[in-house]
């Protein structure tokens, strides 16, 4: 208010007053009324009203016992007419020290707060004027205060007095800077995390907040939640979206705790955890829903390996079981006809005619052929398990090396006539560990003679390339099922349609591990009841000798 009016006195007389006054409202959201009335009538000064005495020391007596400082100056802080007792709980100074020297109310300003203190004063002269800054106590202490001062003007205009107001509001600052620096903080934090930290309304119709974090896992600006907040439904995988949807918008949706997958811009895909947790107001009411959701890609990348080693372990111990049962039955099966055999000769050698001795000598001869097989490959086994199997690559005659093991595998006469090899020429001379090769071909051609009808062929074709020797091994048997072929080379692994067939599940596991040992790759073709073709490449130097076109 800023009125000027007339007021009839105790004694019926008329004076004229001019008026000032302002609401003020301090850190605890009280509110006062700060009133400056001054006379404007000419003056009596031998007559004063008691009752006006009782008045200002009432107002007097009020302002002493607020906590705040109240002060009436000379326009250019010369003099002090008036300064509340507040001001030496506040500033620590006596209030005589002000009346002595008023410029200490500005000298005793902080210094990195007295220039923008001074320089908001300048042009202020008409308007009322409102400030934070920092004073040192005479102990040293900082404090903080809220200042609003005004200019009292006479009739022409000119100043006349500077009233002002200050209340100690160190409390609040501290605590406003201490939430600023927590603020920033948690924004650097939100700025540098891998997670998502957001709030929103109950309904999700509005987002207050979402971190940088949004960005970096979905992969998205995080405008396009603020401006249509149900977006990130969009960019959940299409086999949890379903389940997402209704946990997000349903009556839990504050006490969501989710895994789902997330389709990012690129394509690529990651898991995520959203949680989410309710906001209540001072009532204990729902007021709105925050919610933190973090990349586990990693985490279930693991989980899943995990689960994959699980699930292998528990196939090989599968495998290793049958692996036994039929080993067992495989030993034991040449073991009962050596037995026979020899039964036959010791008891019976006179009866028998030289025909029938040497099929007997050769069951036996096969049996023991059969064994020796069987603890090979279980020797090469072990040594690849533990490491051992070693490779020492020398110049070998592939073409030679192939052709010896072919006329070991026809000694056997069911094989005779079945075992067809091919060669571009008749010396291929190549950088190998021929041990190693020989396990190769030896367990395919066994394998695809084992699996074919004894009717059928047999193909081996060995060609060379650049830096590379290729064998094939063809066959016309039983073939490989697909769901098979993914496994057909773990050890004891057996394929689904050889129960009927004997074996011991080593030899294509073998065949791989001395694929590996000379960097190599073998393939797979096979077509159910049309037969199989597996191609092996060994990276080499090679040499050729002759260009003739080998055929057997």
């Amino acid at each position: 208010m800023d009125e000027k009016y007339r007021i009839v006195t105790a004694n019926g007389s008329i004076k004229w007053i001019h008026n000032r006054a302002f609401r003020y409202e301090n850190t605890d959201n009280i509110e006062y009324i700060a009133s400056l009335a001054e006379e404007i009538t000419l003056p009596n000064l031998s007559l004063i009203d008691p009752e006006l005495i009782d008045i200002e020391e009432s107002f007097s007596q009020l302002l002493d016992n607020l906590d705040i400082a109240f002060w009436i100056f000379a326009p250019d802080i010369s003099d002090c007419y008036y300064i509340s007792s507040g001001f030496e709980k506040i500033w620590g100074y006596s209030c005589a020290s002000i009346y002595e020297y008023p410029r200490l109310l500005f000298e005793s300003i902080h210094p990195d707060d007295r220039e923008m203190v001074l320089k908001a004063c300048l042009g202020k002269e008409n308007c009322t004027l409102e400030q934070e800054y920092r004073i040192i106590c005479p102990d040293g202490k900082v404090r903080w205060v809220y200042q609003r001062t005004f200019v009292v003007n006479q009739k022409n205009g000119s100043s006349y007095r500077q009233v002002g107001i200050a209340e100690d509001i160190t409390s609040r600052k501290l605590a406003e800077i201490s939430l600023i620096e927590r603020e920033e903080k948690f924004q650097q934090f939100a700025n540098h995390a891998e997670i998502v930290f957001w709030v929103c309304d109950l309904d999700i119709s509005n987002f207050y907040y979402i971190s940088p974090g949004y960005e970096k896992i979905w992969g998205r600006p995080c405008n396009e939640i603020y401006s249509n907040p149900m977006s990130f439904l969009k960019f959940v995988h299409p086999d949890d979206i379903e389940r997402v949807s209704a946990v997000a918008v349903g009556d839990n949706a504050c006490n969501m705790d989710e895994e789902y997958r997330i389709i990012r811009p690129d394509g690529t895909m990651r898991w995520v955890r959203d949680r989410t947790f309710p906001i209540y107001d001072e009532d204990g009411n729902l007021f709105r829903m925050a919610g933190v959701a973090k990349d586990i890609t990693h985490r279930k990348q693991a989980e899943e390996q995990i689960l994959k080693a699980l699930q292998r372990e528990r196939e090989l111990s599968e495998s290793k079981t049958k692996f036994i049962a039929t080993t067992s039955h495989e030993i034991r099966t040449p073991l009962a006809t050596i037995q026979s055999s020899c039964d036959m000769l010791q008891y019976y050698i006179n009866n028998l005619t030289e025909e029938k001795k040497q099929a007997h000598f050769y069951k036996i001869e096969t049996s023991i052929k059969r064994i020796t097989e069987i603890v090979q490959n279980l020797l090469i086994l072990s040594e690849v398990e533990a490491n051992a199997l070693q490779f020492k690559p020398k110049n070998v005659d592939v073409v030679k090396l192939c052709q010896n093991i072919i006329n070991t595998l026809i000694n056997n006469s069911e094989n005779q006539n079945r075992l067809k090899f091919m060669a571009p020429t008749s010396s291929i001379e190549a950088l190998l560990d021929s041990q190693l090769v020989c396990h190769i071909i030896t367990n395919l051609l066994e394998n695809a003679l084992k699996y074919s009808s004894i009717d059928s062929e047999v193909k081996l074709d060995v060609n060379f390339y650049e830096q590379a020797i290729v064998f094939n091994v063809e066959d016309q048997g039983i073939g490989i099922p697909p769901e098979d072929i993914a496994r057909i080379f773990d050890s004891f692994y057996r394929a689904n349609n050889v129960s009927t067939v004997s074996g011991t599940g080593l030899g294509l596991s073998i065949v791989k591990q001395c694929v590996n040992l000379h960097k190599g790759e073998i393939v797979v073709n096979s077509i159910i009841g049309k037969g199989a073709t597996f191609s092996v490449k060994l990276p080499t130097a090679v040499q050729t000798k002759c260009s003739n076109h080998l055929k057997l």
